[in-house]
């Protein structure tokens, strides 16, 4: 990993990647009506990717107040080869497994910059 990757806050998710279509599909399937199928779809219409990633570190005593947001945009920006304030997070879409996280991320448009007059 290049210096710039690991100077960012956070660690690096293992395992990370980007989910294809058929995992999505495969997961959440039209018919599963779960908040985390629900999630998944709304985000990936809104066009995003949904990124997949583990923290082997976790453990049951600090799952609920551990925050995953700098981890997720540190391995986002990798997958995407760019840096972390490139990167957009929609939401957690999937947090079922105690050591993974699902999240909606996208790379940052144009339009996402607001223009002041």
């Amino acid at each position: 990993m290049a210096e710039w990757e690991s100077s960012y806050g956070g660690m690096f998710l293992h395992n990370a990647r980007l989910l294809t279509n058929d995992e999505i599909q495969k997961r959440y399937p039209p018919e599963v009506n779960s908040n985390m199928a629900r999630l998944t779809r709304e985000f990936v219409e809104k066009g995003y990717d949904i990124l997949y990633g583990e923290n082997p570190n976790i453990t049951f005593y600090n799952y609920l107040s551990y925050d995953w947001s700098d981890d997720v945009i540190k391995t986002a920006a990798y997958l995407y080869k760019t840096t972390p304030e490139k990167i957009i997070v929609g939401c957690y879409t999937d947090m079922s497994e105690l050591k993974a996280i699902y999240a909606a991320v996208r790379l940052r448009k144009l339009s996402d910059i607001p223009v002041i007059y």
